[in-house]
């Protein structure tokens, strides 16, 4: 940064005022002393002067003083002169009351003198005690004695002006000229934050009396007030206002006003005020949070290519500058802007860590940062998981037959009765016939290619021949992607897991997932199992209905999760026919008919039950059970036609649930219960007392 001058902004001219010796100013010494403004002595021969303002009050008529005491011959003269500085124009002078002493001057002796001023004067006469100039523009004033005749003898005849007091009014060229001091909020450039020292430095032709500065119009601090001394030109010394302020107690945003101002000594009698260098800048701030968020994937297959994740930021009104970013504690890289694509390879757990930066800078030049946001990225290598209900395809022919067989002679323990302990004895070699299986693998032609050497030319060659042998076909499994389970029963299905490039995973936990095979589509947990070095696995299924059975691998930081296809377990319904009573009727008497579906997973609006009637191989269903809900019991009723009652039939009953979506069992029938019809209706039972049971309903 450069120090910056700023012109001062006076309207009009100031005006100061100079007092010299008299009441005004404290006696500053006589014989040599100094008045503390620009002046000039000029004594000659017979010419002197000799005094400053007076010691104090007894210093008598000691002052500014000419004096022609001594032998000066025709146009000698000596004098007091004061010069204004360069810019400076005195417009009226005085003296300070009776503050002139004169005699001998201009009283018809060989002295003369008076006042003198670029482009005119005035004569002092002997006695005059008080003098005041006519409005003026000089840049001097002066008093003088002159010689005016050919020889003055001062011993005898002297001549004297002497001023005692002299008040001075004079217009300055300008006001003060304000310099930013480098690295202060005056001198910075671009965007800034934090505390900044607001520092200048001020001077003009009159000093610098009185500095202040503010900010978004908030006074910085008290104004820096400093002594003035009326008896110089310069009457106030150099400033220099260096006060730190937080800029974040004005707004965050460009063209904060900035205003510094420096007050000399001078007066501006247009405005009645006094004269002010001024300088209004504009700051741009911002003391705003910087932030940064993270977004991509938070796992990836290692097949899918390099995976990015995106870093943004915010900032205030300076904007983002930039985004550093570091992958697994690596050299971090910075990216320009308010984004950044972060690239991230490897298989393995990642941590991508970044924080974004503002343009906004404080006294050290750093910009203002987020804090530190991490995101994490599992790259894994794919994986392959199948499952199925393994089927073993024996292409052995097997039978069992019996078989007389050689038993060597043995040891035994011949069991006890009542606890008795047995008796060892030697068995000896025998004979005996047992069934044993016999298999004969099942034989296939192949064709096959074989090398041959022959003769070709009297020279040995090998050639190619093809043949036909028998082979023996091995046992293998064939995985099923649907099995039919009896109802309560458990079954086992089987799986594998590895990469996709072939590497069996042994030692992984693979979890069973079933879902009722209702429509809903609702897995759950079933069973577990830990895969075999070969990456195989197989897990025994719980008993349970109709269900869609898949496995899934959670992975691990190396390789990717995966789920296997699906495959059906078909479950029976088991439909029972619990009674048809009663068990003999005549033609056109009624039976009640109650059944049950068990194993649960009714639907709610209800399962559908068809009932049957057969006679004999024939059958016909001749009624729909509906909304069969709750544990699944039902019941209904079947009347038979009229008829002959010497014709006895028997009918058969049977019952069988029906193919419904929602209902997680497959088709099956009830037992068949026989009902005799007809004959004579069965007396009624009688107690042994006579009382007719009654029947129960």
């Amino acid at each position: 940064m450069t120090a910056l001058k700023f012109a001062a902004t006076a309207a009009a001219a100031g005006t100061i005022w100079i007092q010299l010796c008299g009441s005004y100013t404290p006696a500053a010494g006589n014989n040599g002393g100094t008045v503390g403004v620009a002046h000039t002595v000029l004594p000659s021969s017979g010419i002197t002067a000799p005094f400053d303002c007076p010691a104090g009050s007894g210093a008598g008529w000691q002052g500014l003083d000419v004096l022609g005491s001594g032998t000066a011959s025709n146009g000698t003269r000596g004098m007091w002169e004061i010069d204004a500085p360069a810019g400076f124009s005195i417009v009226h002078f005085w003296t300070d009351g009776s503050g002139m002493s004169s005699y001998g001057v201009n009283s018809g002796g060989p002295w003369g003198g008076g006042w003198y001023w670029q482009g005119g004067g005035a004569e002092v006469h002997a006695g005059e005690a008080g003098y005041s100039s006519p409005t003026l523009a000089t840049p001097y004033i002066g008093w003088q004695v002159i010689c005016g005749q050919s020889t003055c003898n001062g011993i005898n005849n002297a001549a004297q002006i002497a001023v005692l007091g002299l008040g001075i009014e004079a217009t300055e060229p300008g006001g003060p000229t304000l310099t930013a001091t480098p690295g202060s909020l005056g001198a910075a450039s671009g965007w800034v934050r934090g505390t900044w020292p607001v520092a200048f430095s001020a001077d003009g032709p009159t000093g610098a009396c009185e500095m202040d500065a503010t900010l978004n119009g908030i006074a910085v601090s008290e104004p820096l007030v400093q002594p003035a001394n009326d008896t110089t030109w310069h009457q106030c010394p150099a400033g220099s206002f260096d006060q730190p302020y937080n800029t974040a107690s004005a707004p965050s945003q460009a063209g904060v006003p900035l205003s510094m101002w420096a007050q000399d000594a001078a007066w501006d009698y247009s405005t009645n005020t006094p004269i002010r260098g001024d300088e209004n800048l504009s700051v741009n701030i911002d003391n705003d949070p910087v932030t940064v968020s993270l977004t991509g994937p938070s796992s990836a297959l290692s097949t899918a290519g390099t995976q990015y994740v995106t870093a943004t930021g915010t900032a205030g009104p300076s904007g983002v500058s930039a985004i550093t970013c570091s992958v697994d504690g690596a050299s971090p890289q910075t990216y320009p802007g308010a984004t950044a694509r972060v690239p991230v390879s490897g298989v393995g757990e990642h941590t991508v860590s970044c924080y974004a930066a503002n343009n906004a800078r404080d006294t050290a030049g750093a910009v203002a940062t987020s804090a530190t946001e991490s995101w994490t990225l599992d790259i894994q290598q794919p994986t392959v998981s199948s499952i199925g209900f393994a089927k073993v395809l024996d292409p052995m022919r097997c039978h069992k037959r019996a078989e007389l067989i050689e038993i060597a002679g043995h040891w035994a323990r011949i069991r006890a009765r009542h606890g008795r302990k047995g008796v060892r004895r030697f068995v000896r070699a025998h004979r005996a016939r047992e069934r044993v299986t016999v298999c004969h693998p099942r034989i296939v032609k192949e064709r096959v290619a074989v090398w041959r050497t022959v003769i070709r030319h009297h020279h040995k060659a090998r050639v190619r021949r093809y043949e036909t042998r028998r082979v023996a076909v091995d046992p293998h499994l064939k995985m099923l992607s649907r099995r039919r389970v009896g109802f309560a029963k458990t079954t086992t299905v089987s799986g594998w897991l590895g990469s996709a490039t072939g590497v069996a995973l042994g030692g992984q936990s693979v979890t069973v997932m079933g879902a009722v095979d209702n429509g809903t589509g609702q897995f759950r947990a079933i069973a577990t199992a830990i895969t075999a070095p070969n990456g195989t696995w197989s897990a025994r299924i719980p008993k349970g209905p109709s269900r869609l059975i898949q496995a899934t691998y959670s992975g691990n930081s190396a390789f990717a999760p995966t789920s296997s296809a699906q495959v059906r377990e078909v479950v029976p319904a088991r439909v029972k026919l619990l009674s048809v009573t009663p068990a003999a009727v005549p033609w056109g008497a009624t039976v009640t008919i109650r059944g049950r579906l068990e194993g649960g997973y009714l639907p709610a609006a209800g399962e559908l039950v068809r009932l049957r009637i057969g006679y004999r191989t024939a059958y016909t269903t001749y009624g729909i059970e509906e909304h069969v809900t709750g544990h699944g019991y039902f019941h209904t009723t079947y009347t038979f036609g009229a008829g002959d009652p010497s014709v006895l039939r028997a009918y058969w009953f049977q019952i069988a649930s029906l193919p419904v979506g929602d209902y997680p069992y497959q088709p099956a029938a009830s037992r068949k219960v026989t009902v005799r019809v007809g004959g004579d209706p069965p007396a009624p039972r009688r107690h042994r007392h006579g009382h007719q049971h009654r029947r129960r309903t």
